[in-house]
């Protein structure tokens, strides 16, 4: 992945775009201050490839957060307090990571994307470069949007320097926003699609810019009950594409970082609910997790296991897994009242034994409808297949809420950072405690 320190410029767009450890010598040809970042066509590039790294290294905070509300994961003992409240279920304190973290990072995101699509347009750029900048702008501030929108209840649209007490939006009206940012992006490159030049120069190799904003479309649209747009868009997705953030030695994903790399007061493990409770011979655990039997005494509310995947510092982080795209039509079917046809693709996730991409694969047995004989029992079956499809993908708590189960926390409290420095805050997002479900 490139990395977000690759751009240096002044203190002035480093604060707006939120780049940390930026390189102030504003000498350098190859590197643009901040007048050249959002003037010229080398500066913008810079800018598109920090956008990616910005995304990519603030997407373990929306993952753990997730991860540890819905039991995909526990807090060992030494890990940070508000940690292991979020795993036992107790008050979280708003101004603990949290609450504050994955504020910080998605909103970090969103300013860059800004940057891009607000002086793309202005600048003298190949057509199909323009395009794919805004694309890529308009898709990693919907995605930063829609991981918001997992943690907290309302959240504001228009950030930045110059609008430093935004109002907050209503979810709908939030959530309206994803999608015609998404939309949007996808006219984009349907109208010019991307230059080679911007393919060469700022798409980070591994990642699909199409597709991932299908896929996108069709998993927000499902969210907000949108049946017929999330279905359409599932089905112009190319399954046979895997979209992934990578990484490497030099530059590791944040998640193995967080959690193999940071000293006890980070760490957490899987809880190990996971790998027990999967139905028998389900090969999907084994590519998530392990079983450990040295994290026992580290967790006494739940033993814990061992990543699998994310145990290496080099390990890529699917933007979605090609086979969400099924589990998504499977939901739409069900909720339209054809169980026979979501039954189908339920099937096609749950009997491969095997891929040619990096992905899980269960190989199980087929349902047969008498396994699934209620409607109730179909989205069951098809919420069970996305817990085990789709681990630490940041998306569970979400299906939680959306297929009426109990959730831990219904939202975290926003940031009090964002409490104390923003009088249009609402006040009863801004308590001081995130407090359980009873």
């Amino acid at each position: 992945m490139k990395t977000t320190c690759q751009i240096r410029w002044s203190v002035a767009l480093c604060a707006a775009v939120a780049v940390s450890a930026c390189n102030m010598d504003l000498t350098d040809p190859n590197n643009p201050n901040e007048s050249e970042a959002i003037t010229t066509i080398s500066g913008l590039k810079q800018v598109g490839v920090g956008l990616q790294a910005t995304f990519s290294n603030g997407i373990v905070n929306p993952v753990y957060d997730d991860a540890l509300v819905t039991d995909d994961i526990g807090a060992i003992l030494q890990a940070f307090e508000s940690y292991r409240n979020a795993d036992a279920g107790l008050p979280v304190e708003n101004s603990t990571g949290p609450s504050t973290e994955p504020w910080a990072a998605m909103y970090n995101t969103v300013q860059v994307a800004d940057v891009l699509i607000d002086n793309v347009p202005n600048v003298a750029l190949q057509p199909g470069t323009a395009t794919g900048l805004l694309a890529a702008a308009k898709l990693y501030k919907a995605m930063a949007f829609g991981n918001l929108l997992n943690i907290y209840e309302r959240i504001p649209l228009t950030v930045g320097l110059q609008n430093q007490t935004p109002s907050f939006a209503t979810r709908s009206e939030a959530f309206a926003e994803v999608l015609k940012l998404l939309n949007q992006a996808r006219q984009h490159i349907t109208t010019t699609p991307p230059s080679t030049e911007f393919q060469n120069d700022v798409l980070a190799p591994g990642f699909d810019l199409a597709n991932t904003i299908d896929a996108m479309l069709a998993r927000y649209s499902l969210i907000t009950g949108d049946l017929g747009g999330a279905l359409a868009a599932a089905q112009r997705v190319n399954r046979s594409v895997l979209s992934e953030l990578r990484f490497s030695a030099s530059d590791p994903n944040p998640l193995w970082n967080m959690w193999y790399n940071s000293g006890n007061a980070y760490r957490m493990r899987p809880e190990d609910r996971f790998r027990t409770g999967a139905q028998p011979g389900d090969r999907r655990v084994a590519y998530w997790v392990s079983a450990s039997t040295t994290n026992t005494a580290s967790n006494p509310a739940s033993p814990l296991d061992e990543f699998t995947k994310y145990s290496v510092r080099e390990a890529s982080f699917p933007i979605y897994l090609p086979d969400e795209i099924l589990l998504i039509q499977a939901e739409v079917y069900a909720r339209q009242g054809d169980s026979t046809q979501a039954l189908t693709l339920v099937n096609q996730v749950r009997t491969p034994c095997a891929s040619t991409l990096n992905e899980p694969v269960a190989c199980l047995a087929a349902l047969t409808a008498a396994d699934v004989p209620t409607p109730q029992a179909m989205l069951d079956a098809i919420l069970r297949e996305r817990e085990y499809e789709l681990y630490l993908q940041g998306v569970h708590w979400s299906d939680l809420r959306r297929f009426g189960k109990r959730v831990k926390y219904n939202f975290m409290m926003i940031s009090s950072a964002e409490c104390g420095n923003n009088p249009n805050a609402p006040a009863e997002l801004c308590l001081a405690v995130t407090a359980p479900n009873p």
